[in-house]
């Protein structure tokens, strides 16, 4: 008898070390994706978005990549963002436009998520004269009604250069990258960008030039529209 109770509780310490679910149904379940390694292992730095393949174990339909961008900022990939997953890899084009190092963390449906996975985006191998940051002087309108159409701003300032993306940080913290035929009119001094307002509050833009310099940040005050 005592052999047995041995037996049973040696079998529940590695179900927990493994991290495996309670049974049901007498089948255990391992929660938990974990991210091994990604390729290529050193992506450069780029503004524009570039594929990487990522693999490791427990990789579920229906999962999300959060991307921790260097300064703190979170990018969130999902549904059609992630491609041929399978269990255990998946691909999805991500921005990495500031050097340094970024965090990956996969989370299933089920709310599982991974370990973080740290990677350092590598200098770009172009040539040339230092990057200058951009910097915003004004965005009009000042303040925009929440709306589900686009509604479109036009930002001014200096050092804007064409193929930059703008990050619009809705008032409750999530961060959405807006590049591509969303951003038009790139000039040094001016550019526009189509934007969806989908709450009230305060809205924070800023800009990211291709070398990976970002701007100073812009407060936009989002209001009901009055009828």
């Amino acid at each position: 008898m005592h052999n047995k109770i041995a037996v049973v509780f040696f079998v529940a310490a590695i179900c927990i070390a493994a991290g495996a679910a309670q049974p049901a149904n007498g089948q255990a379940r391992f929660l938990g994706p974990v991210i091994s390694s990604i390729a290529p292992q050193a992506p450069p730095r780029r503004a524009a978005a570039q594929l990487v393949t990522i693999t490791g174990v427990n990789f579920h339909e229906g999962l999300s990549l959060t991307v921790v961008e260097p300064d703190g900022r979170k990018l969130k990939y999902a549904g059609t963002a992630i491609q041929t997953r399978r269990d255990t890899s998946f691909t999805v084009s991500i921005v990495l436009a500031a050097q340094g190092a970024y965090t990956l963390i996969v989370t299933n449906p089920d709310g599982a998520a991974s370990d973080p996975f740290v990677l350092k985006a590598q200098p770009s191998t172009s040539s040339g004269a230092a990057a200058v940051a951009p910097k915003i002087e004004r965005v009009a309108p000042e303040q925009v009604t929440k709306d589900p159409q686009p509604q479109v701003l036009a930002v001014t300032g200096d050092h804007f250069v064409a193929g930059l993306s703008v990050y619009l940080t809705d008032p409750i913290g999530t961060v959405y990258l807006i590049n591509g035929t969303a951003v038009g009119s790139v000039t040094t001094t001016s550019l526009t960008v189509s934007v969806t307002i989908e709450m009230t509050g305060d809205y924070i833009l800023t800009v990211t030039n291709p070398s990976g310099q970002s701007s100073n940040t812009v407060t936009i005050k989002a209001v009901m529209k009055t009828r």
